[in-house]
């Protein structure tokens, strides 16, 4: 049960990113730049806002970062693709099917990243 409450925790804080990012980017919209770069941006973004998530989780487990990611790659993608089905009816094409991949594999580079990377602490 607390393991679900970490993931949990850990997919609402990568939902907040989403909205954050996409508020960001439909205000760079109305600068009048161009919307292909604009979407660029938005999955470069995602994709590093994921692995900062993965890569926190990932440190503070017991378990392997990579499982770590492969997990929360793939409840972030299903919950993505939940979103996607229910609320704006879009349908799968090639460019969902990368952008999931750049998530999954996202995940699993932070996960990986997390927990091999030693923080310094502080001496008292």
């Amino acid at each position: 049960m607390y393991k679900i409450l970490e993931y949990l925790k850990y997919l609402g804080l990568f939902l907040l990113l989403v909205v954050g990012i996409a508020i960001i980017t439909s205000l760079i919209s109305l600068t009048g730049l161009n919307s292909v770069v604009i979407s660029k941006v938005s999955v470069i973004l995602t994709a590093i806002s994921f692995l900062i998530i993965t890569a926190l989780a990932s440190h503070k487990t017991k378990e392997r970062g990579i499982i770590l990611g492969l997990k929360l790659g793939l409840a972030c993608i299903i919950l993505l693709v939940l979103i996607n089905l229910i609320v704006f009816k879009s349908s799968f094409n090639i460019d969902r099917i990368i952008y999931y991949t750049i998530l999954l594999a996202s995940g699993l580079l932070g996960g990986s990243l997390g927990k091999n990377i030693k923080l310094k602490k502080k001496l008292k």
